[in-house]
């Protein structure tokens, strides 16, 4: 009997100590970055929406009260960002390419429930486009 109450105490201890974590370490995400500049530094990790790719209408935000996207493919060359109506949003942060064209955004709706289309040009051609529908909570 006394035995079984040993190994039972046995597998208890391997069992934790293979959930546990050496010192100094975390299961936080690394931090969300584009082109080397760190749009969040959640530890939750939130995804940047590629605009530059065919999206769904967006329903909700990305993290933290915020909506963050992706307008150009690369690094070296940026877009022009707008979006309508411009009352809906405001942007809190900018990732600039080599060009100095913008290639990512952070933004802050206006109210709650914002809708609007954003919209990314290169040249005069839209490069990147989304379109936000907020749900309330």
């Amino acid at each position: 009997m006394r035995l079984g109450a040993v190994a039972g105490a046995a597998s208890l201890t391997v069992v934790m100590s293979a959930c546990s974590q050496p010192p100094g370490t975390t299961t936080a995400a690394p931090p969300t970055t584009v082109c080397g500049t760190v749009l969040s530094d959640s530890a939750a990790g939130w995804v940047v929406n590629d605009a530059t790719r065919h999206l769904p209408t967006i329903t909700g935000y990305t993290g933290d009260g915020v909506l963050m996207f992706r307008v150009a493919r690369g690094c070296d060359q940026g877009a022009r960002v707008s979006w309508t109506p411009a009352s809906a949003a405001h942007v809190i942060k900018t990732v600039h390419a080599k060009d100095g064209g913008v290639t990512a955004v952070v933004m802050r709706p206006n109210v709650p429930n914002a809708a609007f289309r954003l919209t990314a040009t290169e040249n005069g051609k839209v490069v990147a486009s989304a379109t936000v529908h907020l749900l309330e909570p």
